[in-house]
């Protein structure tokens, strides 16, 4: 997007473009194709140049007068007198081209090329010339010839040979003319001047031709204008003084695959009551297609003022009408901060409701009939846009909190312009609903039943759902005090939670609970020759280390000094188990151990220390 940069309003941006030339190499190859094109690149012509190649090349024979003779591509063309089997023919040909795709253009450079195939006599000079005819709705005979207009030129080469591989003629002016005057086609007659057609010596035979045709039509009107990023429309309101006026570019001349015409914008606007105080604003070039952008400066609108705008596009040599104009309102103010009321949620210091009880929310404009809707954000959220059911009115939401406490609501008035009032932040407390829980054996080991009692916090509960840990929810019906009292059998080593809801007779549900214990599991250690965490006997002593289990069904231990590669011991019957380890340095020394149980469970690790004496 082209946002006024440093324009000074002369097009100056310099975009590299393709050089003018033809893509194929060589005449041969033009006059035997048949859609050979190429874009102009010279930043002062704009244009596309087309290799055109006739619709119907054919030639007449004054001895067979009654008959056309089409030319198909790779033929070549008989001109003036020739012989063929002992009689002599006088020949005329004739190209027409196609003109459809260039009504309204202007036509920058139109050159007829073509080559000879054979000439009768070196030594006689060339005098082929190119007339403007009719244009004949079947290729024409000697005997029925379209009409002869104005002679167009004589085809000449620019070298030397003979025959001369390169002939060239300019047709710019007859092409040009005939656009004008609103024709689809031009027919081009070659032929052998005055009585030398006659003479066999003058004779010469061309390749089909084809035109270089360099054209060039004006940008097309700008579209999809813009303000501010807003499509044009009536009773358009804009919030800002600086807005950004856009509008896109497209160009006729546009050729798939290439860069299209450089293209610059003008942009004209003024205020509606004073139409004589217009400003014009010219970009840098780009190529089309293209969006141009101008960003009004400061200061020159105002609050309340009606303005209009406008834009022509134009390349190098031609230029667009202007858009339709864009109308627009400039409406800077911001509506008055709303208010905010609920009976479900006051904003006072009780607590009210609980996490997942939606509440509703009354949002009240304060500034007659300047607020159109109301923008509101819960704890930060992403806000949420409502109208109001009147301008100036109010609305009513439903508002479910997620979390007990206080809760934070934002709410903004919002006007048609979409200018936002200041934010009214309304304080609500959310009660805590979840059940509490109380362990009725909070010294339970590893494997024993724990007996659990849900108590509620909400009115009319008849259920709780539960899970431990990650397990599967199970439901536990509430007794008439509304609590409700179960038993689980944690088999996870360390810690355990159990999260809880309770559902009343409606079906609301509440907050969660959640309740954690530890499962001990660690192993213990001992060594008579090294006490955990004193020191022991010198270092070379070889000691005992006797692990003791944690939990039931322990297999084995999984142990290791000092952070070397682990080691393996089995359990034994009374699931203990001892290994002997002789430190040989003196200091502190580590140890961790953790079990396993046949079922593959593993318990918590037990990290220990232990100081090493100096050897005496």
């Amino acid at each position: 997007m082209d946002v006024n940069g440093a324009s000074t309003g002369v097009p100056t941006a310099r975009t590299r473009r393709v050089p003018r030339r033809f893509l194929s190499t060589g005449l041969a190859a033009l006059l035997t194709t048949t859609g050979a094109l190429a874009i102009t690149g010279q930043p002062a012509a704009a244009g596309v140049t087309r290799w055109v190649v006739p619709t119907s090349t054919s030639y007449t024979d004054a001895r067979q007068p009654a008959q056309a003779f089409p030319v198909a591509a790779g033929e070549s063309l008989p001109l003036g007198t020739w012989e063929a089997d002992g009689a002599k023919h006088t020949s005329r040909s004739y190209f027409t081209f196609d003109l459809t795709p260039y009504p309204g253009k202007e036509i920058i450079s139109a050159e007829l090329r073509t080559g000879e195939a054979r000439v009768d006599d070196c030594t006689k000079p060339r005098e082929v010339e190119l007339w403007r005819t009719d244009t004949p709705e079947a290729a024409p005979t000697w005997a029925n010839a379209p009409a002869v207009h104005e002679k167009i030129g004589d085809l000449g080469a620019t070298a030397t040979p003979c025959p001369a591989g390169y002939l060239e003629l300019l047709v710019t002016e007859a092409v040009q003319r005939a656009v004008n005057e609103g024709r689809d086609s031009l027919t081009l007659m070659a032929r052998i001047a005055g009585d030398h057609e006659q003479a066999k010596h003058y004779s010469r035979w061309i390749e089909r031709p084809g035109i270089s045709l360099d054209a060039n039509a004006a940008p097309n009107m700008p579209g999809k204008l813009t303000v501010h990023e807003l499509t044009c429309a009536d009773g358009l309101l804009i919030g800002t003084t600086t807005p950004i006026l856009s509008a896109e570019v497209t160009d006729p001349d546009k050729v798939d695959g290439y860069a299209g015409d450089l293209v610059s914008t003008t942009f004209a606007w003024w205020p509606v009551d004073r139409p004589t105080e217009r400003t014009e604003w010219t970009s840098y070039s780009k190529s089309a297609p293209a969006r141009f952008s101008y960003s009004v400066p400061a200061g020159l609108m105002v609050n309340n003022g009606t303005y209009a705008f406008a834009v022509k596009a134009a390349d190098q040599r031609a230029s667009s009408d202007w858009s339709p104009e864009c109308r627009f309102t400039v409406d800077t103010e911001a509506p008055a901060q709303p208010t905010v009321t609920s009976t479900d949620y006051p904003d006072d210091d009780g607590w009210y409701g609980g996490p997942g009880i939606p509440g509703e929310f009354t949002f009240t404009a304060n500034d007659g009939t300047d607020s159109v809707g109301f923008r509101y954000s819960l704890m930060g959220a992403l806000p949420t846009y409502v109208a109001a059911d009147a301008p100036g009115g109010s609305a009513t939401v439903t508002i479910t909190p997620g979390k007990n406490g206080p809760n934070l609501l934002d709410v903004e008035a919002v006007d048609a312009t979409g200018n936002r009032s200041p934010v009214t932040r309304y304080v609500f407390r959310v009660r805590d609903t979840s059940p509490t829980i109380t362990d009725g054996n909070p010294t339970a080991g590893y494997g024993e039943p724990r007996t659990l009692t849900f108590s509620p916090r909400m009115e009319n509960v008849v259920e709780y759902t539960y899970r431990l840990n990650d397990g599967p929810e199970q439901t536990a019906a509430a007794a008439a005090d509304g609590t409700s009292t179960i038993t689980i059998t944690p088999t996870k080593p360390g810690n355990n939670d159990v999260y809880v809801r309770s559902r009343t007779a409606d079906g609301l549900l509440s907050g969660e609970g959640s309740y954690r214990f530890n499962l001990a599991s660690k192993p213990t250690v001992t060594s008579v020759e090294y006490p955990m965490g004193k020191t022991g006997a010198p270092a070379g002593t070889p000691g005992t280390f006797v692990f003791g289990p944690g939990m039931p069904g322990v297999a084995e231990y999984v142990y290791s000094f000092d952070g070397r590669p682990t080691e393996t011991v089995a359990a034994g019957v009374d699931g203990s188990a001892s290994v002997t380890y002789t430190p040989t340095t003196a200091g502190p020394h580590r140890i961790t151990v953790y079990t396993r149980t046949g079922d593959g469970l593993v318990s918590e690790t037990f990290t220990g220390s232990f100081l090493v004496a100096r050897a005496a």
